[in-house]
């Protein structure tokens, strides 16, 4: 085979494996055409936590969540008919998924005052209790060309850190339809979802008796 036909059949190689780095929303070559960066901030409703928690003198300590595949980045998944995993091009949440839940969990059992202290496993003090997360779903699922439904599922067990078993678990699941197939009104969703999500985690907090 000589050089001219080498490159001849060489050419719709290059220009297929263009074509799917376009599909695949890849940014190497003409950075031009790469969308500016956005950051997104989860802000749930207030209203999380619930308001008849009894009060104890307990500590808390929420553990960092664990995820499920293709979950534990900042990157804000998208789920794609055929099971197919993919990413918003241009838009990433302020933190890893996980340590956002775990700091969105912390914030809203504080005021709640069911327990006295409530801290991060990074913090200082060993906790009377122990809160492990599981983010098993933090994407949004399109099935057409419209917007998508934001799929939110964190599974909560809590328990004595002297007992070494769960006191109480919980399957938290909520699906929100966005209104619109916009940035912000997906984010909206994801805040709707996780609001509620979250709602269901501290219900099962607070039916924890006091002294138990």
């Amino acid at each position: 085979m000589n050089a001219h036909t080498t490159r001849r059949l060489a050419r719709p190689t290059a220009i297929a494996a263009l074509a799917g780095c376009t599909l695949a929303g890849c940014v190497s070559g003409l950075r031009s055409n790469v969308p500016a960066q956005q950051t997104y901030l989860l802000n749930p409703a207030p209203g999380t936590a619930p308001t008849d928690m009894p009060v104890a003198h307990q500590s808390l300590q929420v553990l960092a969540p664990t995820a499920a595949p293709g979950l534990g980045t900042d990157a804000i998944a998208v789920l794609r008919p055929g099971g197919r995993l993919d990413y918003y091009l241009g838009a990433r949440w302020a933190a890893a998924a996980p340590a956002m839940l775990q700091t969105l969990t912390i914030d809203a059992l504080r005021p709640a005052g069911r327990f006295s202290l409530v801290e991060a496993d990074s913090g200082p003090f060993p906790a009377d209790y122990v809160l492990s997360l599981e983010l098993r779903h933090f994407e949004a699922q399109y099935q057409d060309d419209g917007p998508p439904t934001i799929h939110v599922t964190l599974i909560a067990s809590i328990g004595r850190r002297s007992a070494g078993e769960p006191a109480a678990s919980v399957i938290a699941d909520s699906t929100i339809k966005a209104q619109d197939n916009r940035m912000q009104a997906v984010v909206a969703a994801f805040e709707q979802a996780t609001g509620e999500a979250l709602r269901r985690v501290l219900a099962a907090v607070a039916a924890l008796p006091p002294d138990r």
